[in-house]
């Protein structure tokens, strides 16, 4: 993988990215957000900047739509109970960023939490297709997928 060139504050954004949309699901879920945020970038048809990834219209809700519950939330403090799996991101998003870390999600550019996602968007059932099934990963209760809509085989929300 070839490293980003990216300046200190699109990355101190992206890895606020990734803390706010998943450090409730630990080192690999953040490990797989990172690699979506980067994935978008080299990929026609997404913003070609870590800035307008992490910043764009209907790309992270907890960056970009102030009614998300994550949206205000900053980095927290070096005596927050949070601070450890910031810092945890922040190693994430450095690693992704030079690019020595390989990607668990084989190239995604969407994910849902499939626990807690609502979007109609995202979700369409289809039996029995696994020539079309274009899941790429799961991590966790996260499905990572390279099209807008995940198909599923054998599985129902």
């Amino acid at each position: 993988m070839e490293p980003y060139d990216c300046d200190h504050d699109d990355l101190n954004n992206a890895i606020l990215c990734v803390w706010k949309e998943a450090r409730g699901d630990g080192y690999a879920a953040m490990n797989a957000v990172a690699h979506v945020i980067f994935n978008r970038i080299v990929t026609q048809g997404f913003a070609s900047t870590l800035h307008e990834v992490n910043y764009g219209k209907n790309q992270f809700s907890s960056m970009s739509i102030s009614s998300d519950p994550e949206y205000n939330l900053a980095a927290p403090s070096v005596t927050d109970r949070e601070h450890a799996s910031y810092l945890a991101a922040t190693n994430i998003v450095n690693a992704v960023a030079a690019g020595t870390d390989s990607d668990p999600t084989n190239g995604a550019l969407y994910y849902a939490n499939l626990k807690e996602s609502t979007s109609g968007w995202f979700f369409r059932q289809v039996v029995n297709d696994p020539v079309n099934h274009p899941l790429r990963a799961t991590v966790g209760s996260r499905c990572f997928t390279r099209k807008r809509e995940v198909v599923y085989a054998h599985f129902s929300r």
